[in-house]
């Protein structure tokens, strides 16, 4: 008999929620481009890429939750979001973040690294709208959706599988590899970085024992790339929101960890 709760994911869940999560995203994002287009809209607006990419998250999360909830009833224990030792985790964060700065720093210095188009693809250069979008997707959507997605669900069940290290190297690649837009080589070239984050976030979630410590680092990776931005751009706004927002998803993670309890091991055995 499997053991109850994450313990008795299979590894096969991993891959079922990646496939499922895409899957089932493109066919709603299909259905929201259709009504753009007969309302008089263009899948080319950047306000159809932000719904388009929050309808994506919430499918992602959706799946996540149905997957597993074939083996039983879930908790948000289940996906790891239980409390840990605030300091400890606090520690380990930054021990992890200041990791991945340097080994990106040692990056750009070995290959040439092109600006990222996401920005101007989610309209942070269209106004004030198109610059709320952006750090709405950015700072609390991508963080919660996306951690939740990969760590949550895709490493948890990889763990139990083929162990931590092979699990984060893996849910890693995939999270780097999903962040694909363009074959070209300066594109590919950015995709190795992000897969390294998305090894560190789940090191990260084995290390610290909760989901949280992985949602506020990508939350604080991603409030910065907006805050530079912001200022590569002059965008007095993006300047103002990044750290505004930034401090309101820390507060929502301190929230949310202070009301679960602490469990009785850590997220990954």
């Amino acid at each position: 008999m499997s053991p109850p709760g994450a313990e008795g994911w299979p590894a096969r869940f991993g891959v079922f929620t990646l496939l499922g999560g895409f899957l089932a995203a493109q066919v709603a994002i299909g259905f929201l481009a259709l009504f753009f287009e007969v309302t008089g809209g263009s899948i080319k607006d950047p306000a159809f890429i932000v719904v388009a990419s929050i309808l994506q998250g919430v499918v992602f999360v959706t799946t996540a939750v149905a997957i597993a909830r074939t083996r039983g009833p879930v908790s948000p224990r289940d996906f790891g979001l239980v409390r840990a030792p605030f300091a400890a985790t606090v520690g380990k964060s930054l021990a992890i973040f200041f990791s991945y700065l340097l080994l990106f720093a040692l990056y750009a210095q070995l290959v040439e690294l092109t600006s990222d188009e996401t920005p101007d693809k989610l309209g942070a250069d269209s106004g004030t709208l198109g610059m709320l979008g952006f750090v709405l997707m950015a700072s609390i959507v991508a963080p919660f959706a996306e951690e939740f997605f990969f760590r949550g669900m895709i490493f948890r069940a990889f763990a139990n599988g083929m162990g931590v290290v092979l699990a984060a190297l893996t849910s890693g690649l995939l999270f780097g590899a999903v962040h694909i837009d363009s074959l070209a080589s300066e594109r590919l070239l950015q995709v190795i970085p992000l897969a390294g984050l998305g090894v560190l976030f789940a090191v990260l979630y084995a290390w610290s024992g909760t989901l949280f410590a992985p949602i506020a680092l990508h939350a604080t990776n991603n409030s910065m790339a907006v805050a530079y931005y912001a200022v590569e751009n002059d965008s007095t706004l993006g300047i103002v929101l990044a750290p505004i927002v930034w401090a309101l998803v820390m507060v929502a993670c301190t929230v949310g960890w202070r009301w679960t309890d602490r469990p009785a091991a850590g997220a990954v055995d």
